[in-house]
């Protein structure tokens, strides 16, 4: 199979396994939202915030460095592998001791259980990391998708049967811990038939893995404190519940693209790292993954602000409407950072962290007096609008600062293909917010909210059907051509 039947392949399971994934961590979501009390489900919100910087810091850009090298000896993998689990033992000690710390310095003392009781997970992460490195490496994503699947599923079981009659926070720090287990526990057994680790090390094998892993972690934790700061800072000022009700919002418009992108990103990072040397290819193949990233994120975040109020009554319920206004500029920060993700494939594929690292610290410098100054003068709205100023800024910056360097002079490109999508998306904004207008009060919210989705789902496919831009009839092409293999299957 070639590289490019891989890749396609890959794109396949991966977007098959992410959608189920984020399904379940949407009805998870809004079942937890439903029955858990605000402050506790701020709970929850800020622990996992919190619980996802000891993530970074356990990986050490380790797996991906494994991903990025062309070859790597069985000494190198050894290596790393016990560096990985010493590192996870580390990072379980420091969580759980500074637990009582975290939970006085945000303010929230009921959240130093949470923490300690996230921060056994460490112990058992890494040794599933390395595995599915390995079996990113070779593509073998219908493999991955499925253990991460069952994982996840294990994890929703337990917690949304366990909230059911224990409607607390921990139901779902438990229901996590299950995940986990189940995950690394398949990593490990599908990935020793492929290799097993021995007991040999060599710190002096792995210098340029580490290299690679150091500026990757640090420009992880930039990126981290870009993300999460907001959370953090409204936990502080306001208390958990504030916290809860702005992240509900985050995980609505911005963590479903976070996850969805993967699906093309996480298939083309080895992709890219295989035509590293060859600039052209990059700078084609890089723009039409922005495009594509758009075409799958813009309809459904536009669609998504047209209708966040019938939205969130209905799926949440008349306690969260305070988020409305958040759901809705979130949904532009969601757009902005769905077409800005493929950026980090391209960067570990050429092993130019080190530009990244340096323009996240430039963001972080703006970010954090925009979201400390905004949540003060306006609350969990203040916030948003500073997170929502960041992401325009890193937007036009982005071009200048981290793809000119690498691709060459390209700007046309770049702005063709962030409006490529926008435009395919304007039928459905307008379709579903002239229903939503012309409608309002005339029907139940319930009835509006299904006209304008099923309205603008069927704008943005006419738009699909009758478009003759290049990308988007290439695209048609491979799901025609994909058909017929599928008939051929079948008369054979």
């Amino acid at each position: 199979m070639s590289l490019r039947e891989k890749t396609i392949s890959g794109a396949k399971w991966s977007a098959l396994a992410t959608i189920v994934i984020i399904g379940l961590g949407l009805v998870q979501m809004t079942v937890l939202a439903r029955i858990v009390d605000n402050s506790e489900f701020g709970l929850l919100t800020v622990s996992l915030v919190i619980i996802a910087l000891a993530d970074t810091l356990s990986d050490f850009g380790i797996a991906n460095s494994i991903i990025q090298r062309k070859e790597i000896s069985r000494l190198e993998l050894t290596t790393l592998y016990w560096l990985n689990v010493g590192l996870g033992l580390v990072v379980c000690a420091v969580m759980f001791l500074l637990s009582d710390f975290i939970a006085g310095l945000l303010h929230t003392p009921a959240l130093s259980p949470l923490i300690k009781t996230l921060s056994f997970a460490f112990i058992v992460i890494p040794h599933g990391q390395q595995f599915r490195a390995l079996m990113q490496k070779e593509l073998e994503f219908s493999k991955i998708g499925s253990i991460e699947t069952v994982s996840v599923l294990a994890g929703f079981t337990v917690t949304v049967s366990t909230a059911m009659y224990y409607p607390f926070a921990m139901t779902a720090i438990v229901g996590y811990l299950v995940n986990t287990l189940v995950r690394t526990s398949l990593f490990s057994f599908f990935g020793r038939k492929i290799y097993r680790p021995g007991f040999h090390f060599s710190l002096n094998s792995v210098g340029s893995n580490l290299k690679f892993g150091a500026w990757l972690t640090a420009d992880s934790i930039i990126n981290y404190l870009n993300t999460n700061l907001s959370t953090l800072v409204l936990a502080r000022i306001l208390g958990a519940a504030a916290a809860g009700g702005f992240n509900l919002a985050y995980n609505l418009a911005v963590v479903p693209p976070a996850k969805l992108n993967p699906i093309i990103t996480r298939v083309l990072f080895p992709a890219f790292a295989k035509i590293q040397d060859d600039t052209n290819k990059l700078r084609v193949n890089y723009y039409k993954l922005v495009s594509m990233v758009g075409i799958i994120n813009f309809p459904i975040l536009l669609g998504l602000l047209v209708v966040a109020d019938a939205f969130v009554r209905l799926v949440f319920g008349e306690r969260w409407l305070f988020i409305t206004p958040v759901l809705q500029l979130l949904c532009v920060v969601g757009l902005l950072r769905a077409i800005g993700n493929p950026v980090g494939s391209l960067l570990m594929a050429k092993a130019r962290m080190d530009i990244s690292l340096k323009f996240n610290l430039f963001k972080t410098v703006l970010f954090i007096p925009a979201i400390f100054i905004g949540g003060k003068l306006n609350g969990v709205m203040g916030v948003t609008a500073g997170f929502l100023s960041i992401q325009i800024i890193n937007t036009v910056l982005t071009y200048f600062v981290l793809l000119k360097p690498i691709l060459g002079s390209s700007y046309r490109e770049y702005i063709y293909s962030i409006w490529l999508p926008f435009r395919l998306s304007l039928p459905t904004v307008l379709v579903s917010g002239g229903l939503g207008y012309f409608f309002s009060g005339r029907l139940p919210f319930t009835a509006l909210l299904i006209l304008q989705v099923v309205a603008g789902v069927a704008a943005f496919v006419l738009m699909l059907i009758f478009s003759r831009e290049p990308l988007v009839l290439e695209i048609k092409r491979q799901l025609c051509r994909s058909d017929k293999l599928k008939v051929l299957m079948r008369v054979n």
